[in-house]
């Protein structure tokens, strides 16, 4: 049971880990990275200079960012291959429940789980009503949306949706020998690859974090 006890915070939710390990540092958010330039011993990132990157974006994303300073050409053609899925959150109030994480597959609507997030903490909910995550993959207008949850348990009542392209990372036998030689091929050039869809791969909050450490402890942070 990956989700029958785990820590989270009283107030502000995920938000908290992040603005406290964030604590001291200079954060720059929403910044559009057009490229990534090799000039003498740096890095330049649309004109600031820095000695190493730790890449925690999408990895699809590098061959552009890199195309002035790197010749990955013969990784191109497997990176643009990478599958993955979305998902459609719709965040909505539920009847009062004891549960966390409700797993729900069923050929009659075409949600899968439901998180319900107003239960993680008594300050998630804001007011009387008991609030929670449907989530649904990959693409799903509004109207689909409103007939679905007619159909699922705990009368969901939708408040607002959004859709995120990449959620889930899809791997096949050949992904892990793929990122492992790309991870080769850039750490000489001070370039790291780090997180779920840098290293395509089904990272959680935890495996992340400890992705990072282990990072951190690289010969080449030392």
């Amino acid at each position: 049971m990956v989700h029958s006890s785990f820590y989270y915070a009283r107030k502000n939710g995920s938000q908290f880990i992040a603005d406290r390990l964030s604590e001291g540092l200079n954060i720059e958010y929403n910044a559009k990275i057009h490229r990534l330039e090799r000039m003498h011993d740096k890095w330049n990132i649309d004109g600031y200079l820095c000695d190493k990157i730790i890449f925690c974006g999408n990895v699809k994303d590098i061959p552009d960012l890199l195309k002035s300073s790197a010749d990955l050409s013969s990784f191109e053609k497997e990176i643009a291959g990478l599958e993955y899925h979305g998902t459609t959150s719709v965040f909505c109030g539920l009847e009062h429940n004891p549960y966390s994480w409700i797993y729900m597959p069923s050929r009659n609507h075409l949600s899968h789980r439901i998180i319900c997030t107003g239960n993680f903490s008594p300050a998630n909910n804001g007011s009387a009503q008991m609030t929670g995550t449907v989530e649904f993959t990959d693409y799903i207008s509004k109207d689909e949306i409103i007939v679905n949850l007619q159909k699922i348990p705990f009368s969901p009542r939708y408040i607002a949706h959004t859709y995120t392209e990449y959620t889930y990372p899809v791997q096949n036998d050949k992904t892990r020998g793929l990122i492992n030689e790309l991870k080769s091929f850039m750490r000489p050039l001070g370039i790291y690859l780090l997180g779920r869809f840098s290293e395509w791969g089904y990272y959680n909050m935890d495996a992340a974090m400890g992705a990072a450490m282990d990072l951190s402890n690289h010969d080449d942070f030392k």
